[in-house]
C-alpha cells in the first residue's frame, strides 16, 4: 500500500465510518419525542443514551487524529465539565453530582460530534429535520390539550400543556427556541413541498408555545425573533407577518373577558406579567436568595452539580421545609452548583456564540447561494440560543433530556458557525485578448 493510500485508509473520516456520525446525530434528533423515557438497566434517559453514540464516535475520531475545532464554545464547555468533576468531588452530595457530570461529558461529546459530522448542506437537512420533529412534539402536545383555567388573576393556570415534558415551561422553551429556526428554514427553503411541511410544523410550534402559558418562554421567544429580525434581513418580511399575527392574538386576548376559553386565559396570563409576585405559591424570590447564600458559602466551586436541594435542606436555609431541585434561574443555579468559576466558564460559552454571530454578520454571502443559506440558518441558531438564555432568567429547563438534546445540538451547530464561515465568492476567469508580439518584443525576449 502506497503512502497516500495508507493516509486515506487511516483518515479520521474513514475510521468513524464516513456517514456514521451524521446518521448518529440524525438519530438523536429523530428520538427527541421519546427522549424522556428511561432506558432499563442503564438508568439514563433515552436522549442521553442516543447522544452517547455520536459522542463515542467523536472520541474515536479524536484518537484517530481528528483535530478539535478552535472554538470558545468548546473550550468553555470542556473546562466546565472539568470544573464539574472538581465541584462534585468537593461538593456536599457527590452521589447526586456524579450522574450530572456523566451527562455533561456525554452532551459535550455529542456537540463535538455535530461539528465533526458537518458537511456542506448539513445546516439544511439537519435543521429542517429538527423543525419537523419539533412540530411533531408540539402537535402531540396540542392533541392532548384539556381544559385550561386561570386562577390568582392569571398568575396560576391549571391544565397547562406539557406534552412529553415533565412541566409546561420545558415545552415552552423547546418551542420558543425552535421558532426562529423554523422561520429561517421557511424563508431559505427551495422546495415548496418542504415549505408546506415546515409551515405546518411552525404553526404547531407557535400554538404549543402559546398554550404552554409559559411567560418566560414568551419573553424568550420574542427576544429570539427580534434578534433574528435585526441580524438577518432575509427573515424580516416573514417575521413581520408572524409579529402581526401574535400582536392581533394578544390584543384579542386582552379585550375578551377572563372566563372566555383559551383567549380569556391567555389575556389573564398576559396581564399577570405586570405582577410577577402575584402567585402566592411561587417562592422564587426565596429560592433565588437561597442560591446567593449557597454561592456565598461556597464561592469558587459551589456545592456540586445537582446538590442545590441538599444544601437547601439545612437549617440555615429559608426554604429548608420545601427545598427546590434548582434555583429556577440559569446563572444562579450555575453559581450555586459550580461557583464563580462555573459562571465564568458559562460566560466563555456565551462569548463563543457571540463570536459565531459576529463572524456570520461580517460575512458577505451571495444571495441565492448555499453560503447565503448557511448564514441565514446560522443566525437562526444564535437566535434560538438567545431564547434559551433569556428564558433562563426565569427558570432552569436544561436538565430535561429533550431540552438538553436540543440545546446541545444548537451549541454544536453554533460551533460550526463559529469555526466555519461561508465560502468566499469564486473569481471567474477573465478572458484577455491575445496580442501578437511585435518585433521589438522579440528582441526583449531574446535578452
Amino acid at each position: 500500500m502506497t503512502a497516500p493510500m495508507a493516509a486515506t485508509a487511516m483518515s479520521p473520516r474513514t475510521v468513524v465510518g464516513g456517514k456514521a456520525l451524521p446518521l448518529a446525530v440524525g438519530a438523536v434528533i429523530l428520538l427527541l419525542p421519546f427522549g424522556d423515557y428511561s432506558v432499563p438497566v442503564i438508568g439514563l434517559r433515552l436522549s442521553y443514551v442516543a447522544m452517547a453514540v455520536p459522542a463515542a464516535l467523536a472520541v474515536r475520531a479524536i484518537v484517530a487524529g481528528r483535530r478539535l475545532p478552535a472554538s470558545l464554545i468548546l473550550l468553555g464547555a470542556g473546562l466546565g465539565m472539568v470544573g464539574g468533576v472538581v465541584s462534585a468531588a468537593a461538593g456536599v452530595a457527590p452521589d447526586r453530582s456524579v450522574p450530572l457530570v456523566v451527562i455533561s461529558a456525554i452532551t459535550l461529546g455529542f456537540a463535538t460530534a455535530v461539528v465533526f459530522a458537518y458537511r456542506p448542506g448539513l445546516e439544511v437537512g439537519a435543521l429542517d429535520l429538527l423543525v419537523v420533529v419539533g412540530g411533531v412534539v408540539a402537535g402531540t402536545a396540542l392533541a392532548s390539550a384539556g381544559s385550561i383555567q386561570a386562577a390568582e388573576a392569571g398568575s396560576v393556570v391549571n391544565g397547562r400543556l406539557t406534552g412529553p415534558f415533565s412541566q409546561p415551561n420545558e415545552l415552552g422553551v423547546f418551542c420558543a427556541a425552535l421558532l426562529p429556526i423554523a422561520v429561517a428554514c421557511l424563508v431559505s427553503t427551495a422546495s415548496w413541498r418542504r415549505g408546506v411541511l415546515l409551515g405546518i410544523a411552525t404553526g404547531c410550534l407557535a400554538a404549543a408555545c402559546v398554550m404552554s402559558m409559559s411567560r418566560g418562554s414568551w419573553i424568550g421567544g420574542t427576544a429570539a425573533l427580534i434578534c433574528l429580525a435585526v441580524c438577518e434581513p432575509a427573515t424580516r418580511r416573514a417575521l413581520g407577518a408572524v409579529g402581526l399575527v401574535l400582536l392581533g392574538t394578544c390584543l384579542a386576548a386582552l379585550m375578551v373577558p377572563a372566563d372566555v376559553p383559551i383567549l380569556g386565559v391567555l389575556g389573564s396570563r398576559i396581564r399577570s406579567l405586570g405582577d410577577p409576585a402575584g402567585n402566592q405559591y411561587d417562592d422564587r424570590p426565596l429560592i433565588w436568595a437561597e442560591a446567593l447564600r449557597q454561592g456565598a458559602e461556597h464561592p469558587w466551586l459551589g456545592v456540586g452539580p445537582g446538590a442545590f436541594q441538599n444544601a437547601a435542606s439545612t437549617s440555615a436555609s429559608a426554604v429548608s421545609a420545601d427545598p427546590a431541585d434548582h434555583a429556577h434561574n440559569l446563572v444562579l443555579t450555575t453559581l450555586a452548583d459550580r461557583g464563580v468559576i462555573g459562571v465564568a466558564l458559562g460566560v466563555l460559552v456565551v462569548t463563543g456564540v457571540v463570536v459565531a454571530a459576529r463572524r456570520q454578520l461580517l460575512a458577505v454571502p451571495r444571495p441565492g447561494t448555499g453560503d447565503h443559506v448557511f448564514r441565514v440558518r446560522s443566525m437562526a441558531v444564535v437566535a434560538a440560543l438567545t431564547a434559551v438564555v433569556v428564558h433562563g432568567s426565569f427558570d432552569m429547563p436544561l436538565r430535561n433530556p429533550i431540552v438538553a438534546a436540543l440545546v446541545w445540538t444548537l451549541l454544536g451547530l453554533a460551533m460550526v458557525a463559529e469555526t466555519t464561515g461561508p465560502p468566499a465568492p469564486r473569481r471567474e476567469p477573465v478572458d484577455r485578448p491575445r496580442v501578437r508580439p511585435s518585433s521589438d518584443s522579440k528582441v526583449v525576449q531574446r535578452w
